[in-house]
């Protein structure tokens, strides 16, 4: 049975520009100095002298109902910021110049700055949930879907309108999605604490550079602690590739020290060389080379060999070949889901790359399961290799939470790499992440992840007990590490990573699977891309992904830990979930076994083909065949030319048309190329229906439509014989008539008066010819004229 690897079905990172590095010195996080040059009203460019007391004080408006509010400067209480900060959103006088006291004790003066920090955030979260919930109506020439780009508007715009554009083109683009995404406080923390991390910014320089830095320390120490990192440091990155690129210029610089002297001929003499363990970090590689000026030779791909039975020689051989040829092997980055670890651990791989001085940078979902594991010493910490990148938020179930990268703190060029640099001129990268972890709390954290592996336990197993379904993610006969033996302890800390998939990988392959050792039919890819479709229209809440895998066929992928809305979900919507891919994969099983059937009864029948519909998961197609068209004798089709076939897809085109009117579940069909026939497209269907009813449907009315045409025919010939009659007896007639009335009465003027004189009588006129379709006869038109005098005699009406 073909095996494809867990990494061949993740989505690769979004790419985007990583933010300029700063230089630093010493191991902690540098905060880089912001300096504010202050320019007085003449603009003169003269440093104005400051003291620690203030030109006036804020006055203290909590809680104080004597305060009198002038109305025409009340702050509007249901804008998103307040006029001071503060909760009740109350201004009076803004400074107080004339002041009795000359200075306010120094703690009011904290205790009012705290209360403006705490009662922005607080308004700005109530009326973000209130924003999003009602979702309040703006014009519609104001949104961003609607409104062409322009050039910028002369006059501005209230600063509440244009809040209100803004968050109404976010909900409109989302299709009410987001709140769904929002509707954890700490979610809400997050997304308000960036604006906290550019308020912040407006400090002094000093005090920034304090509190910058306390901050990221901090943040820094929790995420080790959590991860199990010991002696680690942590850097705050918004790509995800940024990390990767700082910790390669590290191990860079440590291992060339000339490198930042001598620049690119350092490297002359012995190449370095990245060893990737999925193919689809190929992209990220390159990348990483792009920004460093690195070749693409410097990539090299290092896959599992059949022969291996540590799993590890082949790679040892080609850190030899390497090594041979005067290149250094610098990193290897491994994803901790790939192949190279399904006969060992990361502990093998760790000490392979500890011999060959070769640093090991980790990757993948399955980092998250490093937090349920209690701490056991040496042997825990064997798991975390030489640095790793983390994309936290999504493992919380936490949007705007920047990536982290964590790494060992013995290496004195991480400074030169940019990394633990933190740059708070604009704004403190850190800042969200330090609000969300102080939010959450360690057993909160671990709750949540340890939430999402048992719903992907849970998922998984549902998933293996159908047979009509290959799970791709969890292949080979290992078992996979339960979570709540990794807390426990009961589970070695080796297996850590041998737990369930994070990204599971299923196909619909049927309980009578095709050849597994490679490609799927398109067929069976048009049933994966049907499933895939259906959950994605009746269970929303779990995102699945229709993946094109090129060795294997469509693939549906499901990954919680990429979808914030996923973590925490209710055990009530992921059985909802399993108990729709159950219903589906039933009218799947059913559709394949009724093909079959449905194609033996096609064979049958000479006046109907099947026809094989691209991206098409029902029965097929039925192309109808008019019986001119079919040999007698042998039943076989004849040839047709260009003529024929665009009448017989006419003809399928109103067979699909009658069709209809009994049941809109037919539909037109179309072929592929070059002929491109129309046909009658089938659907899917339920082991209840009657393929034999369903087929015999369509033939007997392609027949009904046949008889038609043919009578329709036969009618036209007999309308084109009748006329030729007609215009011959009326003919005769007239030449008779000619000769019995005399020809004097048709010479001009003297027949005029001579018929005055003497009348024609009736019975010497000519008659009228009509013809009678029904037996197909000519007759005159006095039966006519008789029957419709009798009509109005029995009206009462005068003739």
């Amino acid at each position: 049975m073909a095996q494809i690897n867990n990494d061949e079905v993740e989505i690769a990172v979004e790419e985007s520009t990583p933010e300029p590095f700063a230089k630093a010195n010493g191991g902690a996080p540098v905060i880089e100095e912001v300096k504010v040059d202050i320019v007085n009203e003449n603009g003169n460019g003269s440093d104005i002298e400051t003291s620690e007391k203030a030109v006036g004080n804020i006055e203290e408006m909590e809680g104080s109902d004597a305060v009198e509010v002038d109305t025409e400067r009340e702050a509007d209480r249901d804008s998103l910021v307040p006029g001071t900060g503060s909760i009740n959103g109350d201004i009076e006088g803004g400074y107080d110049d004339e002041s009795d006291e000359g200075e306010e004790d120094i703690d009011d003066e904290d205790e009012n700055m705290s209360n403006v920090v705490q009662g922005t955030t607080e308004t700005i979260l109530n009326k973000l949930e209130e924003n999003l919930a009602q979702a309040p109506e703006v014009d519609e020439s104001d949104l961003l879907q609607v409104a062409e780009p322009g050039p910028l508007d002369s006059e501005g715009k209230d600063i509440e309108q244009v809040l209100s554009i803004i968050s109404n083109s976010i909900y409109r683009e989302g299709e009410g999605q987001i709140f769904s995404k929002l509707c954890d406080r700490s979610a809400l923390l997050s997304v308000v604490s960036h604006s906290l991390s550019a308020y912040i910014t407006t400090l002094e320089s000093v005090p920034l550079q304090r509190l910058s830095s306390r901050i990221a320390s901090e943040v820094s120490m929790w995420m080790c602690d959590l991860f199990n990192f010991p002696g680690g440091l942590a850097h705050c990155h918004d790509d995800i590739r940024e990390g990767l690129v700082r910790t390669v210029r590290m191990v860079l610089h440590d291992n060339y020290p000339d490198l930042a002297t001598e620049g690119f001929l350092a490297l002359t003499p012995a190449p370095p060389v990245l060893y990737i363990t999925s193919s689809t970090y190929f992209e990220v590689a390159q990348y990483v080379c792009t920004q460093l000026g690195l070749p693409s030779s410097t990539i090299r791909y290092v896959s599992p060999n059949e022969e291996d039975v540590t799993g590890f020689e082949s790679f040892q051989k080609a850190l030899d070949a390497d090594k041979e040829a005067g290149k250094t092997p610098l990193m290897c980055i491994a994803n901790v889901h790939s192949t190279i670890f399904q006969k060992q651990t990361v502990t093998k791989l760790q000490e392979l790359c500890k011999s060959n001085n070769l640093w090991l940078h980790l990757e993948g979902h399955a980092l998250s399961a490093l937090t349920l594991l209690p701490s056991q010493g040496d042997q825990t910490l064997a798991q975390r290799g030489d640095s790793m990148t983390l994309t936290f938020g999504s493992w919380v179930g936490i949007p705007s939470v920047p990536f982290v990268t964590l790494y060992r703190n013995d290496t004195p060029a991480a400074q030169i790499a940019g990394l633990g640099v933190v740059n708070p001129a604009v704004r403190l990268g850190c800042l969200p992440l330090w609000c969300v972890l102080r939010s959450l709390g360690q057993n909160q954290i671990r709750a949540r992840i340890r939430g999402v592996f048992q719903m992907l336990e849970d998922i998984t197993e549902r998933l293996k007990s159908l047979t009509c379904l290959r799970l791709l993610s969890q292949t080979g006969d290992r078992t996979f590490a339960a979570v709540s033996g990794l807390e426990t302890g009961d589970v070695d800390p080796s297996e850590v990573f041998h737990t369930v998939s994070p990204a599971l990988a299923f196909q619909y392959v049927s309980d009578c699977p095709p050849d597994l050792s490679e490609r799927v039919p398109p067929y069976t890819d048009n049933l994966n891309s049907w499933l895939g479709q259906i959950l994605q229209r009746d269970a929303p809440h779990i995102p699945v992904e229709i993946v094109d895998v090129e060795t294997t066929g469509y693939v549906l992928r499901l990954c919680p830990f990429e979808d914030v809305a996923m973590v925490g979900l209710a055990p009530e919507d992921v059985e909802s979930f399993l108990q729709c891919v159950e219903e589906k994969c039933a009218i799947l099983n059913a559709t394949v076994t009724q093909r079959t059937k449905f194609m033996e009864l096609i064979e049958l029948e000479p006046s109907v083909q099947h026809v094989d519909i691209a991206h098409w998961a029902g029965l097929g197609g039925v192309r109808y065949i008019p019986f001119d068209y079919i040999d007698r004798g042998s039943e076989k089709i004849l040839e047709m030319t260009e003529d024929d076939l665009k009448m017989v897809n006419q003809r399928n085109m109103e067979l699909v048309a009658t069709l209809r009117n009994t049941d809109s579940a037919f539909s037109l069909g179309e072929g592929p190329p070059p002929d491109h026939v129309m046909c009658v497209r089938f659907g899917m269907v339920t082991m209840e229906t009657e393929v034999e009813e369903l087929l015999t449907l369509v033939i007997n009315c392609g027949k009904d439509i046949d008889e038609a045409v043919n009578q329709l025919q036969s009618m036209s010939e007999v309308v084109k014989n009748g006329v030729k009659q007609a215009q011959e007896e009326l003919r005769k007639e007239a030449d008779n008539q000619i000769w019995q009335e005399g020809i004097l009465r048709h010479v001009p003027i003297v027949g005029s008066f001579y018929n005055w004189l003497s009348p024609v009588p009736d019975e010497a006129k000519a008659k009228g010819r009509y013809l009678n379709l029904q037996e197909g006869k000519l007759e005159t038109t006095d039966k006519i004229y008789k029957h419709h005098m009798q009509i109005h005699i029995e009206d009462g009406q005068e003739l």
